[in-house]
């Protein structure tokens, strides 16, 4: 399987979609993902790919959807 490769617009643009949903401006399973598809058409196997290109990137998921996913 291919890694997937995000450029940092694409990350920084994910990360900005990740923080609205989180804040309750819209639903995460309609993120769109830097492949075209929405997050919840995405197979797990890649969405965890862009996940570790996130954190080579030094960039983060949301507190607000860590601290939900903990309670």
């Amino acid at each position: 399987m291919a890694k997937a490769i995000l450029t940092l617009e694409q990350a920084i643009e994910l990360v900005g979609r990740m923080k609205l949903a989180a804040e309750g401006r819209g639903r995460f399973t309609d993120i769109v993902m830097p492949n075209g598809k929405k997050l919840a058409d995405c197979t797990f196997g890649y969405v965890g790919e862009v996940g570790e290109a996130l954190q080579v990137m030094g960039l983060r998921v949301p507190e607000p959807l860590i601290t939900r996913r903990a309670s």
